[in-house]
């Protein structure tokens, strides 16, 4: 049965990976981003999928509100939602480097969004009594890196989130888990591993039991696979893609 999905951040890296996965099952695909996610959505088109693309800064309550009211009323009531849009700021810095605009930006994209669209998309999810809902979390939800003290923070607020929505929600027949990638070969990690790619892999093989940067793709997968029915008993989930990571 075709199912309407929504995926912020879409517009390039994970998010984008995960939009198109989820179009090859035959679903709607409802893109969404900061910026115009037209890419994610011709590649879909381009593959015979069905997508559509709204562009919304997800840190703005009535912005979201507004988002998905225009999403119920064109296209209904959503069914799975991955949140996946996310910032890790200005870093590496010391905490004594950031400012406070530093806590908002990352704070805000990282979690304000997340409690924003599970507050929007809830109700109808209630009304039909099901739903499911991933949040993109990360490793460093767990594991320390010096200079990104804040993104940690955000992602460990992330999976309590998770962990306490998913358990008042159980009871109404929605999933809600959480999806942690580990280094991904996006642009967000240029930052930490340089831009060279001889040296990603020389700094990546240090923190990885597989000795690469996971793709995009991967990540996709492993969330896919969690927002499906195929997972009908993970609820409360917090599931690591990291490469080994936390186990190395």
């Amino acid at each position: 049965m075709k199912k309407n999905v929504i995926v912020t951040g879409a517009a390039s890296g994970i998010g984008q990976a995960i939009a198109l996965r989820a179009s090859r099952d035959g679903h709607l695909i409802i893109a969404v981003d900061i910026n115009e996610p037209t890419e994610t959505v011709e590649k879909i088109i381009a593959e015979g999928g069905e997508a559509i693309s709204y562009v919304c800064d997800l840190r703005i309550d009535d912005a979201v509100t507004a988002l998905f009211e225009r999403i119920e009323e064109e296209h209904g009531a959503t069914d799975i939602l991955v949140n996946n849009a996310g910032t890790m700021g200005r870093w590496p810095l010391s905490l004594t480097e950031t400012v406070e605009d530093d806590w908002y930006t990352i704070f805000d994209t990282n979690v304000k969004s997340v409690y924003l669209c599970c507050r929007q998309a809830l109700p109808g999810m209630r009304k039909h009594g099901s739903g499911v809902i991933v949040n993109i979390a990360s490793e460093l939800a767990f594991k320390s890196a010096n200079g990104c003290a804040l993104y940690c923070a955000s992602k460990g607020a992330v999976v309590q989130f998770t962990r306490a929505l998913a358990a008042e929600e159980a009871k109404n027949g929605i999933r809600i888990n959480a999806v942690c990638p580990g280094p991904i070969d996006t642009e967000l990690i240029i930052p930490t591993l340089g831009e060279i790619p001889e040296d990603n892999d020389a700094r990546t093989s240090s923190q990885t039991i597989l000795k690469r940067l996971g793709k995009p793709e991967e990540i996709a997968e492993v969330v896919w696979f969690t927002a499906s029915d195929g997972a009908s008993y993970m609820v409360g989930s917090i599931i690591m893609v990291d490469g080994g990571v936390l186990a190395n």
